[in-house]
């Protein structure tokens, strides 16, 4: 890869992660590593399975942790785990082995709970788990409800884009705030009306996911709506949606993304010059060019970083004014 193709896509990625609820993809990763480990020192099923009833939340929790290092392998604790989403006892750290303890899951970055845990496993467990995940998810508890969608959102399989958007109709805002993530690591197309009817939300950080969501998806359908989301109330959203037309290689949000520029909101600022830097248009040179005196130096350096993929010799005076930037 060269590294102008880095530097055009590090930003993409970095920030992908960062919008992530706490977990979701180290899961994936750290579980992939886990299981290489556990060549060395294989985790004993039963053993764990049986723990998953200890009366004590921190063994539960830390039985749950090890079962998600197993994937497929620990199909035979579906029933157990599916029984644990509802058990939200507040835990600081899981101990999962000399390795790491995992902290955080799809709720309280800071803390984990026995039922996060379990959802992780679930997660890793992937398409065995599907239907007993489904099966929970009209659960009377708001948790179990939360959980089940949030361990169904990376597991790739058809089954599970149906119930989540389900989700998205859920009465609690916090089991459509993960819906509209979990919809975003979906690569379907019926994800899309969906997620830009969760632009309209009344809760902001439903309205976040959603915008995250539909930046990662291909459909151009929801451009529009994600520049009518730059006008959005809470600049967490006009930051994400900022962020999703960066992705969207549609001249339609330049003009928006310009708009964005004078947000009130720093963030909101550099997601706009990080995004028309990815924008093939010359017309936002000049309004890159001002950014360069931003009072905030992120957006003097996207809007530097913009400028330098324009190729524009209108900039140049700019960016070389720039290099004297304290």
């Amino acid at each position: 890869m060269s590294r102008l193709a880095m530097l055009v896509i590090a930003p993409a990625f970095c920030y992908l992660m960062i919008a992530l609820p706490v977990e979701p993809s180290m899961v994936a990763k750290a579980s992939s590593a886990a299981r290489q480990e556990s060549k060395i020192a294989p985790v004993n099923i039963n053993e764990k399975i049986s723990a998953l009833s200890s009366p004590d939340p921190s063994v539960r929790a830390s039985a749950a942790c090890y079962l998600a290092e197993s994937g497929a392998k620990a199909e035979p604790a579906i029933p157990l785990l599916i029984g644990m989403l509802g058990d939200d006892t507040p835990l600081d750290s899981v101990e999962c082995g000399d390795r790491h303890s995992w902290r955080g899951g799809s709720g309280d970055g800071n803390k984990t709970s026995p039922g996060e845990e379990a959802a992780k496993a679930l997660m890793s467990i992937g398409k065995p788990a599907v239907e007993p995940l489904i099966g929970v998810m009209k659960s009377s508890n708001w948790r179990v409800r939360r959980n089940a969608t949030w361990a169904l959102g990376p597991i790739n399989d058809s089954r599970t884009v149906e119930p989540i958007i389900s989700s998205l109709g859920d009465g609690d805002w916090r089991v459509r705030e993960i819906a509209a993530w979990g919809l975003g690591l979906k690569s379907d197309p019926r994800v899309v009306d969906p997620l830009v009817n969760a632009l309209k939300e009344s809760n902001s950080q439903v309205r976040e996911k959603a915008a995250w969501a539909l930046g990662l998806q291909g459909n151009r359908d929801s451009v529009e709506p994600l520049n009518n989301a730059l006008s959005d109330g809470e600049a967490q959203v006009r930051e994400k949606a900022a962020w999703a037309l960066g992705l969207k290689g549609d001249a339609r949000s330049v003009d928006p993304l310009i708009g964005a520029l004078r947000d009130s909101d720093p963030q909101v600022r550099e997601k706009a010059a990080w995004a028309l830097g990815l924008k093939g248009n010359r017309t936002s040179v000049e309004p890159l060019m001002a950014s360069l005196k931003d009072q905030n130096p992120q957006v003097r350096e996207k809007a530097a970083w913009a400028l330098g993929l324009k190729g524009d010799h209108r900039a140049l005076d700019s960016l070389k004014d720039a290099m004297k930037d304290e």
